[in-house]
């Protein structure tokens, strides 16, 4: 039982004073932190809160080169664009979607924002 609690207290990192549980390698998360800071999403692994729509360049192996995300009214719209290509999904919380080979889950809105986790699809 003591190994435990060491193990869980040696997995736990800290951000910005807050404690957060770091989780293991293969389902890592990056978090946007804020709309302005897109860059840790280029790759299509991320979870960002957006309080204004954005648009920020991703991995043409998604299939695209740039990704749009508004949150509009109750509903999230992601686009994917690039050279001869555009693909969408329009989300309400809790919704599932994919753009591309992008897989695009809605986590919640609220009146000033919204959560949306990206994966890259499995079936690629």
């Amino acid at each position: 039982m003591a190994t435990t609690c060491l193990a869980l207290a040696a997995a736990t990192v800290v951000v910005s004073g807050a404690p957060v549980a770091a989780a293991p390698a293969s389902a890592a998360t990056v978090v946007a932190k804020t709309d302005d800071d897109v860059s840790e999403c280029f790759d299509g692994k991320c979870k960002i809160t957006i309080t204004k729509p954005v648009s920020f360049p991703v991995s043409s192996t998604l299939g695209f080169t740039t990704l749009s995300i508004a949150r509009i009214g109750a509903t999230v719209k992601a686009e994917g664009t690039g050279p001869g290509v555009s693909s969408s999904t329009q989300l309400s919380a809790g919704g599932n979607g994919s753009v591309g080979a992008l897989s695009v889950r809605v986590l919640s809105i609220t009146r000033n924002s919204a959560t949306v986790r990206l994966a890259p699809s499995s079936s690629r």
